[in-house]
């Protein structure tokens, strides 16, 4: 959901997915899929600014590589330590013997 300020003052929450098309005449307003318009203070351009940033927010944890704040820490990583059940897996590269 991205926040948006109505013409009178008041903020709301509007589902970005919903969001069909954005008008500046020159009050901003949005029109959503099933027909509703909205009038807001925002610009066509800082919608679509809040758009951009929710559609990141989503495509955040979606990410390979690097670690995330609600990873376990590094010393509570299994690779770190020796499991008996768990069998040793090597890679062997083009300079390696085996």
């Amino acid at each position: 959901m991205i926040p948006l300020t109505r013409t009178d003052g008041t903020s709301f929450l509007v589902n970005p997915d919903r969001i069909e098309l954005i008008e500046e005449t020159p009050d901003t307003v949005i029109t959503l899929a099933d027909g509703k318009k909205l009038l807001v203070r925002e610009t066509a351009t800082e919608v679509a600014t809040r758009f951009h940033y929710y559609q990141r927010s989503l495509h955040v944890d979606a990410r390979f590589g690097g670690r995330r704040a609600y990873d376990p820490p590094e010393e509570m990583d299994p690779a770190q330590y020796e499991h008996p059940n768990r069998g040793r897996i090597r890679a062997y590269g083009e300079n390696s013997k085996g």
